[in-house]
Formats: structure tokens, C-alpha cells, sequence
């Protein structure tokens, strides 16, 4: 990661921890020949030659005591800059794990959502940002460890290894401990973080705040996240106490051997076996080897990004993505995509073909050998009961999943796998996205954000120019009163923003036009006008409207009526126009019927 983010800028930090480890070793040695040449410069006289090598080795001390730490401030704002391309890498890693399959499986599926939560958590996370920075923290402070058994090998080669080992002993108990926290942060017990962070901002956000009060909800909220937050750590802090108790034993042995190592010094010392000098680097070098342990925040902060880094590795090979994101992605829609102008105003083709698909961890299919052509250029409502699966045959369409049985076909490419079959298809969803932006962005997002030249004029078609005209800064408007000069929509005016965007793709290439119940909130007289200007729109698009509302939709040319069959999932029960739908008196004008009656009586009418 850090060589794909900034591969000069860690050169560079490599480079600063060489120089700052190597002046501290320098630094060890030049120290203790000072106070060797020092203690012989007052043996034998200011004018001595002892006197002369003194002052060497003071100016060598000098020098290398302050180009540590010039190296070490150089060093420090070169990871500033290494640790933002680096935390820009990861954000580009993190969406491009999000965005790139186009399946949204890996979304739906709760372990995945939690993956990918996770992944986004990291990188506000303080111990993940401090982590970048470490890593070149704890490259120098192991290089400064290497020094320091050179050093200590100048006096005793046997004793430095040894002290090494039992210090990597130490290092290596902390760390599985450490990683074991770690685990705790992005695995099992992530769900539990999850579910109290949501309640944590239920009570602080303003989605929440009417029913919180009206309801008096503040205290069940809060106590739910409190039982929640108290049986995700006591997992937690039962797992930390047991992984603690692998550090004592090489704990015990690193303080033992430290306090031989010392002895054996002290010893040789007063035997005269060895010099002033060596003692005084030998000391510092025993010390300095504690490099080789745990350390502290620097490590801390790196074991985290590390962990964090590696669980995206690993999610992104479970969807068959490469680690580092590829430099080519999907192409939007409109005349930056490149969309051959012959498609635009051409209506698309849809096929489905013996479809059978059930959603991962359902008890069966939504979907049993369900055939369903539409030619060119048609207008086609499907129809059928709440959850019979009128949305999942929308998904299948768009290429959001794949089907388990048969094919799908846009134009006689399969969605799910060719960027050119999908960028032929515009929908409006059931819960369509309301960003937080202008009125313009809204619209110009069906094109993938591509200029869109006459927005009046895709008002006009879309019943929203009644809409931006109310609007105090036009198009320029900021659909979202959580942000200054910013306005909320009412349902109705979203729905007009949508077909807008919905209108813009079709600018941009797409030949078949899908609203899936996005008019759900809205009253049924709301809902006909909508799906009636949008039939008077439909010269050149095949549009297709899905709606439980049988009056809303009696207009289309054609109505398939999707039902469950006798294999468990649903497939198409009845095909035909409205008058011949209601002269068949099957299951279409059962329903049509019965909420026709429903609607009669809700307006008093016999």
C-alpha cells in the first residue's frame, strides 16, 4: 500500500530511518570513547595527545546527537505527506470495494455490510491515522535496535542475541495480544458495535428526534445501548485478560536475563577485562535493545491499520477483486461514456428466460422459471401482491444480481457482466437516492454527472418545472435542509426530481425506463398522474411501471400479472391488456375489483 500510495515518499522515510539509526548507534560508540578519552586526557595533561582525541570525539558525539534528531524531524514531515497519499490510497481502496462489483450482494448481505462498515470506521479511527505515521516509527526504532547489538557485540558477541531473543519473545506475546484486540474491533463483536452505534445515533440525529420525544423513547434507547455496548466489551475484556496472561512468563525471563546481561558487564568491568569506553556503549546498547520489543503507540497504531488494511484485502478477495484497485473503471453514462449517439432515442429489448432466483439464506426461490419478453418500444406494467417479487425481477434487470436459473437480457447482453446492457436501462426505485446536493446534481446524476444542456426542457417532460421554479436559487439549490440555504422536498416534488433524473439517462442512451414503485408514499390520484405523464413520454423507450396499484397502471398497453406458482417462487400467472385481464375474472380482476371497492367506499361513492 505504501509503495502503490507514495512509493518516492517511503523511499524518502526509509532513507531518514537509516540516517537517524545509524547516527544514535554512532552516537552510542562516540560517547563512550569520549569518556575514555576524556578520563585519559586528565591522567596525563591538558597538552596531551589524549587531551586532542578528546575533543575529536566530543565534535563526533555533537555531530551525531543532533543529526538524530534533525533526521528525525525531516523524517516526520515527510510522513506527513506519506501518511495523506496513504490514507487518499486507502479511501480509493475502501470505495472501489464498495462500487466495483456490480452485484450489491456483497451490500445486502449483513456480513458483508459489516466488512464494509468497518472498513469506512477504520479510517476515522485515530489509532488507524496514528498507525501510518508509526510505521516509520517502529523502522527506525528497530533499526536503532540493530545498532545496539552491534554495539553490544563489541563487549560480549553471545550476550545481544540473547537479549534479542527474549526480547522478541515479549514482542511476539504482545502482539498476539494485540491482534487479538484487533479482531475483536472488526470481527464477531463488530455486529454488536454496530447495533450500538446505530442507537447511539437514532438518539443523537434529527431522523429520530420527533418520535424520540413524542413517544418518550429517549430511555429505552439508551438503555438498549448501554446493554449492548456492556456485553460487547465483557467478550471483549474477558478475551484481553486471558491474552495478557501469555505476556508474563517471557516477561519473567527478558527481566532475568537483562539482569545477568548487566551482571556479566558489571563484572568484567571490575575485573578490568574491559575499557571505560566499551562499558559506557555496552550499557547504552543493552538498553537500546529493547528496540526489539514492544512499542507502544507506534506499534500500537500499526498493528491497527495493518489489521484494518488486511480485512479489506481479504473481503476483496472473496469478490474476486485484486488487492489495488485497477487504474480502468466503469464508464458513466452520457457523451463522456462515450454512448454512441445511434442508441439514443432507441427503445431497448428486454428478456427474461426460464429465471429461477431466491436471495441468500431464504428458505426458497422469489423467483421460479419465469418468462417475460418485452419488445421494443412497449409499455408494460407489472403487477401482483406486496413481496411476490415485482422488485427482485427490477434488480435482475439492472444487474444488481445474478440469477441463479435461466438468462436476462438487455438488448441481448447479459447486465449483470456488459456496462453497455446496463446503461441502457433508467430507473426510479422504490427508495431512490435524495442527495444532498443541488436540484441540478440531482438531475445530472441519471447522466453520471455529465452536463446536461437543457434542463428546462427535462423539467417540462418531468412535471418538475413547477418544482425549480418554487426553488430560491433555481437549480442551484441545495436539496437538504441540514446544509445553509438548503430546502426538504415534499414527497410529490421528489418524485418529479426523480423522473427528471430518470429523463436524463434516457438523454444519455438508456432505452428502457423502469419505475419501481417509487410512488408507494404517494396517494393514488398522485401516483396516476406520475405514471401518466410518464406513458406520454414514452416515444422511443420501452417503459416499464411496477406498482401494487391496479388502477394506477390500466393504461400500459400491456399488464403481467407475476403470482406465486406451484414450484414455491413467482412467474408470470397472467399476461394481457387491462379490458382482457378483467374479462378473463382471474386473479387481476379479483384484485382490480376489490380495490376499486376499497377506493369507492373511502370516498363515499355506491
Amino acid at each position: 500500500m505504501l509503495w502503490h500510495a507514495a512509493p518516492g515518499m517511503a523511499a524518502a522515510c526509509v532513507a531518514l530511518a537509516v540516517m537517524q539509526a545509524t547516527a544514535i548507534t554512532v552516537a552510542m560508540v562516540a560517547s563512550g570513547q569520549l569518556v575514555e578519552s576524556v578520563s585519559a586526557a586528565v591522567r596525563a595533561g591538558v597538552g596531551s595527545a589524549a587531551a586532542g582525541e578528546s575533543w575529536m570525539w566530543l565534535m563526533v558525539t555533537v555531530v551525531v546527537w543532533v543529526a538524530a534528531p534533525v533526521a528525525g524531524a525531516l523524517s516526520r514531515g515527510v510522513e506527513e505527506v506519506t501518511s495523506a497519499r496513504y490514507l487518499a490510497a486507502y479511501y480509493d481502496l475502501v470505495a472501489d470495494t464498495g462500487v466495483r462489483p456490480h452485484s450489491v450482494a456483497h451490500l445486502e448481505d449483513p456480513t458483508g455490510a459489516q466488512q464494509m462498515e468497518s472498513a469506512v470506521d477504520a479510517s476515522r479511527d485515530w489509532l488507524f491515522l496514528s498507525g501510518i505515521g508509526g510505521t516509520w516509527g517502529a523502522l527506525s526504532n528497530r533499526l536503532n535496535g540493530v545498532g545496539a547489538l552491534i554495539v553490544v557485540s563489541m563487549w560480549q558477541w553471545w550476550v545481544g542475541p540473547v537479549l534479542v531473543g527474549c526480547w522478541l519473545l515479549l514482542s511476539r506475546a504482545v502482539a498476539r495480544w494485540r491482534s487479538a484486540v484487533f479482531d475483536d474491533m472488526i470481527g464477531e463483536t463488530g455486529l454488536g458495535r454496530r447495533r450500538a452505534s446505530y442507537l447511539q445515533g437514532v438518539l443523537g440525529g434529527r431522523a429520530a428526534a420527533k418520535e424520540i420525544r413524542l413517544f418518550g423513547l429517549g430511555g429505552w434507547l439508551l438503555d438498549g445501548f448501554v446493554a449492548i455496548c456492556r456485553e460487547t466489551m465483557a467478550i471483549v475484556s474477558s478475551r484481553r485478560l486471558r491474552g495478557v496472561g501469555g505476556t508474563l512468563p517471557p516477561l519473567v525471563v527478558l527481566l532475568v536475563v537483562n539482569a545477568g546481561a548487566f551482571a556479566v558487564l558489571a563484572a568484567d568491568a571490575a575485573a578490568g577485562q574491559i575499557s571505560t569506553g566499551v562499558l559506557v556503549a555496552a550499557v547504552q546498547g543493552i538498553l537500546g535493545l529493547a528496540a526489539f520489543g514492544s512499542q507502544g503507540d507506534a506499534e500500537t497504531g500499526l498493528g491497527r491499520t495493518a489489521s484494518s488494511v488486511a480485512a479489506v484485502a481479504a473481503f476483496r478477495a472473496q469478490l474476486g477483486l485484486t488487492f489495488l484497485p485497477a487504474p480502468v473503471r466503469e464508464e458513466s453514462r452520457g457523451a463522456a461514456a462515450g454512448v454512441d449517439s445511434a442508441n439514443v432515442g432507441s427503445a431497448g429489448v428486454v428478456e427474461l428466460r426460464d429465471v429461477t432466483f431466491g436471495y441468500p439464506g431464504a428458505d426458497g426461490p422469489v423467483l421460479a422459471h419465469l418468462d417475460l419478453t418485452i419488445p421494443a418500444g412497449q409499455s408494460v406494467a407489472v403487477v401482483g401482491v406486496n413481496g411476490v417479487g415485482k422488485s427482485t425481477i427490477v434488480k435482475l434487470l439492472c444487474g444488481l444480481w445474478s440469477p441463479q436459473g435461466g438468462e436476462v437480457r438487455i438488448d441481448g447482453l447479459d447486465p449483470s457482466v456488459d456496462p453497455q446492457a446496463r446503461r441502457r436501462i433508467s430507473v426510479i426505485f422504490q427508495e431512490f437516492v435524495r442527495f444532498g446536493l443541488s436540484a441540478r446534481a440531482n438531475v445530472e446524476a441519471g447522466a453520471g454527472w455529465s452536463r446536461v444542456d437543457d434542463l428546462d426542457r427535462l423539467a417540462v417532460d418531468a412535471g418538475a418545472d413547477p418544482v425549480v421554479a418554487g426553488l430560491d436559487d433555481g437549480w442551484d439549490t441545495v436539496l437538504s435542509a441540514e446544509f445553509t440555504g438548503g430546502t426538504d422536498l415534499s414527497g410529490g416534488q421528489w418524485q418529479r426530481i426523480a423522473l427528471a433524473r430518470a429523463l436524463a439517462a434516457v438523454r444519455a442512451g438508456a432505452g428502457i425506463l423502469v419505475l419501481d414503485e417509487p410512488t408507494a408514499a404517494l396517494d393514488v390520484r398522485a401516483e396516476v398522474a406520475l405514471f401518466e405523464s410518464l406513458l406520454r413520454l414514452r416515444s422511443g423507450l420501452t417503459t416499464i411501471l411496477v406498482s401494487h396499484r391496479l388502477s394506477s397502471v390500466r393504461h400500459a398497453e400491456r399488464i403481467v400479472v407475476v403470482g406465486p406458482s406451484g414450484s414455491g417462487g413467482a412467474r408470470v400467472v397472467e399476461d394481457g391488456t387491462h379490458d382482457d385481464l378483467v374479462a378473463a375474472r382471474g386473479d387481476y380482476a379479483r384484485l382490480f375489483e376489490l380495490q376499486a371497492s376499497r377506493f369507492a367506499a373511502a370516498s363515499g361513492v355506491a
